[in-house]
């Protein structure tokens, strides 16, 4: 293999992933929705955690204090297993969920089910699910947990968080995703258009079939990032469409001969293009014995 195509090949490679890094801005670029719900809930109940430790809790039994640091430990371990509950019934608002529909608790549920008052968390979940904790605390046996850990409502509902809920439907693609769909788009043109030529005009213009190379393996990197995400199939549908043409063609001018060599050779194969009512593109192969 010649140093220009092993450089050629490069190029692809590096601008594929570089298609795929922008067009996966909402998709596999971009961290998922829970990894940044993740983040941001980890940091409130490490923010909560400091809250804590730095309450005045004089006034406490040995007991609560006790059970209170139980809590706090129970607290932290909570947020590092990240088994966080997913709002998935109210979408675009942040809204608690004392355990959601995969079994996942809240915080607050968490550590009084951990505390062995799994009944408390059970009647809550069936009857009040969405409640924040101040409006709970009329719950049977949920003021006296608090008491008996040493928690405030107030600390409560600090503790417990609201969940925010994953967009349902998000049919505008992000600013960066559009202008690298055009740019791509653009030079896929252009290459399709110098590229749809016989193969011996084509002959010798290889920069022209690596321009098609690497622009459509852009294009088909932002459509595979668009396709089957709702309310954007047809940019997915686009960008597949106008990359699989120029990655077409482009092999076809990477590999063309003039016909006078092609035909001195036993065995070539080659992508062909064809202009009729609807534009063809396939592969032609030829042995000669």
């Amino acid at each position: 293999m010649n140093r220009r195509r092993v450089v050629t090949i490069s190029v692809l490679v590096a601008c594929v992933a570089l298609g795929w890094e922008i067009g996966g801005a909402d998709r596999f670029g971009k961290r998922p929705f829970e990894t940044e719900e993740a983040v941001r809930l980890r940091l409130h109940f490490a923010e909560v955690e400091r809250e804590m430790l730095s309450r005045d809790i004089s006034d406490l039994t040995p007991a609560q204090r006790v059970a209170r640091a139980e809590q706090i430990e129970q607290l932290r371990r909570y947020s590092a297993q990240g088994a966080f509950p997913r709002n998935t019934y109210h979408p675009g608002k942040r809204t608690p969920y004392f355990r959601d529909a995969r079994g996942n608790l809240c915080a607050m549920a968490f550590l009084i089910a951990a505390s062995g008052r799994g009944d408390i968390v059970d009647h809550i979940a069936r009857n009040r699910n969405y409640a924040f904790v101040p409006d709970l605390i009329d719950e049977p046996g949920l003021a006296e947990w608090l008491r008996d850990h040493g928690l405030t409502v107030k600390e409560a509902a600090r503790i417990q968080p609201a969940y925010g809920g994953e967009p349902s439907n998000d049919p505008d693609p992000s600013a960066g995703y559009v202008a690298a769909s055009a740019v791509a788009t653009g030079l896929s043109g252009l290459s399709m258009v110098w590229n749809a030529r016989s193969m011996d005009r084509l002959a010798g213009h290889r920069t022209r079939g690596a321009l098609g190379f690497v622009s459509g393996g852009i294009n088909l990197a932002l459509g595979f990032a668009k396709v089957g995400t709702e309310g954007q199939q047809v940019f997915g549908i686009w960008n597949l469409a106008v990359g699989a043409g120029a990655v077409i063609l482009g092999a076809r001018a990477m590999t063309a001969r003039p016909k006078s060599a092609m035909s001195a050779a036993p065995l070539w194969i080659v992508p062909v293009v064809s202009a009729g009512k609807r534009l063809g593109l396939g592969f032609q192969a030829r042995y000669r014995f």
